[in-house]
């Protein structure tokens, strides 16, 4: 009896789990469709500055955007997420924003993050690393 209810349990736990899948997959998709429609403005904004740097030729123009500085600050920005089935997503992101922090630290670069998600916030906070803003997400990305 208590073998039939165990077997009962963990079919339970799975179609829970394989209906988690499911919604995970479609909140992904929307928000790569929500990525890819941002493509088009993408395009045309670079094709303007493209002709604008083409118009301009060899003139020796002051323009802010089309200088060259020394990096003396960046700021990361890290997104996690909040819960669900993404543990090793989530590890990957923080591990490589630590990584990058780590290699801008030692070329004397101050570095400061914008955390993006629950788990790298909770990460971030209790290794007090400087952080400028943080931001939980919804489930619903828009």
């Amino acid at each position: 009896n208590a073998i039939r209810d165990r077997i009962t349990s963990v079919k339970n736990t799975k179609k829970i789990t394989t209906a988690m899948k499911l919604v995970a997959a479609a909140k992904v998709r929307r928000a790569q469709d929500a990525v890819l429609a941002t493509r088009p403005f993408s395009e045309t904004l670079q094709s303007v500055f493209g002709g604008l740097i083409q118009r301009l030729g060899g003139e020796a123009m002051d323009l802010p955007l089309l200088t060259q500085r020394e990096v003396n600050k960046v700021t990361l920005v890290v997104v996690t997420g909040d819960r669900g089935l993404c543990g090793g997503y989530n590890s990957f992101m923080i591990k490589k924003a630590e990584a990058r922090f780590n290699e801008l630290k030692g070329q004397g670069v101050d570095v400061d993050m914008v955390l993006i998600g629950k788990k790298g916030i909770a990460y971030f906070e209790r290794r007090q690393f400087p952080i400028r803003k943080t931001f939980e997400c919804s489930q619903n990305p828009n």
